[in-house]
């Protein structure tokens, strides 16, 4: 064939117009991928990625929130800091999101208080939180404290030698305390002797297993607070003090079955206590419904509802259908015997109880009621186990009625450190202190002596 002028315009003609069709595929990718952002995070656990309850929560916005960072220029963790940010802006249209330049603003620093380099202001309905040590779980626990309307009230009773939500002793409550104020409640110790009555702003009251009997003025104040509609935490432990709760059944009728709760699966999975409950499994409830890991109730006891056409009764925390109630010594070898005290598992250490009242304004509410038999599982010493500290949470954010921020409380990225044991941390410097250096050896020298010969 020959090439004469017109073939070869015709060839750089359609030169060109390809030329331009893939740039302009090229741009219009660009665009796509600038105007609808697609990503993969393949990094293990997903640490890339906002959690899952981190979505949950942000998904439940219903009206703009804006998130301003000031961050200077030179701040190595400015690229960091904004590529978080844009992950909650992507999963939610209601968030805005701006990066500011501190030095450019100081009337907004000194409106808002701004004082570090790298903190963040978050403002939702004419509330503000800010947070100066930018992580995902602070951020999310920003916007929760944000999304909650009005303050919770969270009162501890006293004066009965109860868990403290201050104190921290191991068997006391101050982790637990520092984890809900920083989602927003407002924590007190409250004396009844003292005070006379509860406070009608009092949003949750907890009864965390006093070790002296109450007064019978005490009891009474206790069940008006029920009667007009109060919510209640419960957390029962063999040791409390029954003389006189026996009153409160009138009112949340659950009864304590003797004995401690004996689980031959703490046994396996390497507790040297049987007296230790497991739950690996959660019955369907909104306190547990995304839970997936075990938790765990030391000396726990087991609960009975007895009957009462007001409540509405569910069970959420069972311990294990090998278990059973012991009453005698947890001593030596340990079997359920005969004794007619003792029942055979699946035992219930939680329950919650809610029934429909009519407010004063003539409005129907929702009171609840939670009862668990163990203290010991939100405690300081127990808290960080499995499970615990969410439940824990949950159990408050159910109480209060904020029930979309259930379970929504961010992991730190697990332990990647790679620990290894004597045998194989000895295989591995024999193999590469010893072994390839003089395999390396060996074969330089067969090298140089082959070279040698010729």
């Amino acid at each position: 064939m020959k090439v004469n002028s017109r073939v070869r315009l015709q060839f750089r003609i359609q030169s060109g117009v390809f030329l331009l069709l893939f740039i302009g595929l090229l741009v219009a990718l660009a665009w796509l991928s600038n105007r609808y952002p697609l990503t993969v995070d393949m990094s293990a656990n997903q640490r890339n990625s906002l959690s899952q309850e981190s979505q949950r929560l942000i998904e439940s916005i219903e009206l703009p929130l804006e998130i301003t960072l000031f961050v200077s220029p030179i701040n190595q963790s400015k690229p960091l800091l904004e590529t978080l940010f844009e992950r909650y802006q992507q999963r939610q249209p209601n968030i805005s999101f701006q990066s500011l330049n501190p030095d450019l603003y100081p009337d907004l620093l000194r409106t808002h208080d701004i004082r570090y380099d790298g903190e963040v202001l978050l403002e939702y309905q004419g509330r503000s939180e800010k947070v100066s040590q930018v992580s995902e779980a602070n951020v999310t626990s920003a916007i929760q404290r944000l999304l909650r309307q009005g303050e919770r009230w969270l009162v501890f009773l006293e004066g009965h030698g109860e868990r403290h939500p201050y104190r921290e002793a191991n068997h006391d409550y101050s982790l637990l305390a520092t984890e809900l104020a920083s989602k927003g409640y407002s924590i007190e110790n409250l004396n009844l002797v003292q005070s006379g009555s509860i406070p009608d702003n009092t949003d949750v009251l907890v009864l965390a297993s006093p070790k002296v009997p109450m007064l019978p003025g005490e009891i009474e104040i206790l069940r008006e607070f029920l009667e007009r509609g109060g919510n209640m935490l419960w957390l029962a432990d063999p040791e409390q003090a029954s003389d006189g709760l026996e009153l409160l059944e009138d009112q949340l009728p659950v009864e304590f079955l003797p004995g401690i709760i004996v689980d031959p699966n703490s046994q396996l999975m390497g507790l040297d206590r049987v007296d230790f409950a497991l739950v690996g499994e959660y019955p369907r409830h909104p306190i547990t419904q995304n839970l997936s890991s075990l938790s765990l109730f030391p000396q726990a006891q087991a609960l009975e509802f007895s009957g009462d056409e007001r409540w509405q009764l569910q069970v959420f925390l069972q311990s294990d259908e090998r278990s059973w109630n012991e009453t005698g010594e947890l001593r030596g070898e340990i079997f359920k015997g005969d004794n007619e005290d003792e029942s055979s598992g699946p035992l219930n250490i939680g329950l919650t109880l809610s029934r429909s009242l009519q407010g004063d304004d003539g409005e129907l509410f929702e009171q609840r009621a939670v009862i668990i038999g163990d203290a010991d599982f939100v405690s300081n010493r127990y808290l960080g186990n499995g499970s615990n500290l969410e439940i824990g949470l949950n159990l408050v954010n159910w109480l209060s009625h904020d029930d979309k921020l259930i379970a929504i409380n961010p992991r730190p990225a697990p332990d990647t450190r790679l620990e290894l044991s004597q045998p194989a941390l000895l295989a591995i410097a024999l193999v590469f202190l010893l072994a390839l250096p003089l395999g390396l050896l060996a074969s330089g020298l067969r090298i140089w002596l082959k070279r040698r010969k010729r």
